[in-house]
This record gives C-alpha cells, structure tokens and sequence, in this order.
C-alpha cells in the first residue's frame, strides 16, 4: 500500500493501522486477532452518500451501496392462547389465510357456580370462556377473583358461592 494514500503521518502496531489528521484527531483501522489470509481492502473514492452502506464484492473491492428494504413474500406462523390454536400465513398481497382449531374447556354447573373450584381459583382471566358440559352454554369470565361472575350466552350470569 502506497504512503502517498494517506494524507497524514501513518503508524502500524499489533493489528492497528493509524493515521493522523491536521485536525490531530486520527482514523484506526483494527485487524481481527485471526487472519486465515493476507486480507486487502480497496476502499472507495469519497464517503458515500446518506444511507448508503460498504459492501463487498468478495474479492476485497468495496463499493458504496443503497440499502434497499427487500421484499417479504408471506409471514407464517403457529401459536395457541385460551384454548385456541391458529396457523396461518400472510402474504405479500396482504392476504391473512388462517386454519386451526378452537377448544373450549368443558366444565360442569356446579365448578362454574363454586368459587373453591379450581375453575375460578386457578389461570380464571377476564375473557376466559368455557363451555357447561351438559347444557353447551357457554360461559365468559368477567373478573379474575374466584367470586366474580360468568356471563352466559343465555344472558343470565352465574355467580360463583363461597
């Protein structure tokens, strides 16, 4: 590498390559610990412009190089939360495709009505549903202490007793 590339006095020390500035403010270039190969990098004329990023042809060539944004074609993914599970894929167009299952708890009259049942004292959350076993009604939590009421698809809440 030519001195005459450097506009100001350069020094070279345990991986470090330093050159100073007029302004006695300096640039450090710093080498890994490990080289598999002597390593020449052919920087380019200038600083680029906004936004603009160093990139490699491979060979050592830098160049400056608009950071595109790249294209997402479709987004996947599975998940369960209160007993439903969903797959599904957005795609480019903005298309949502979902399929999966949805899985009430069942339970009986008598847990949805008994604050002691673990129904009301274990993961009861507002919104949490179940369905009574006997009858198919099905039952949404309105709080989350084990006396607080279910509403009922009937429309006739049931308040769990002490």
């Amino acid at each position: 590498m030519a001195r005459s590339s450097f506009s100001g006095p350069v020094a070279s020390a345990n991986g470090f390559l330093t050159t100073a500035a007029t302004s006695g403010k300096s640039l450090t270039l710093k080498a890994p610990a490990a080289l598999s190969a002597d390593t020449v990098l052919t920087f380019p004329n200038g600083a680029g412009t906004n936004g603009q990023v160093l990139t490699t042809n491979g060979s050592g060539d830098l160049s400056w190089t608009t950071n595109g944004a790249g294209t997402v074609t479709s987004v996947g993914g599975t998940g369960s939360v209160n007993g439903l599970t969903l797959t599904g894929t957005v795609t480019s167009s903005g298309s949502l495709t979902l399929g999966g299952s949805f899985v009430l708890p069942t339970a009986t009259a008598a847990q949805i009505g008994s604050s002691a049942d673990a129904i009301n004292t274990s993961g009861k959350t507002v919104g949490k549903m179940v369905v009574d076993i006997a009858t198919g009604i099905i039952y949404t939590a309105t709080g989350t202490a084990a006396t607080d009421p279910w509403g009922a698809t009937t429309g006739t809440p049931v308040t769990p007793a002490p």
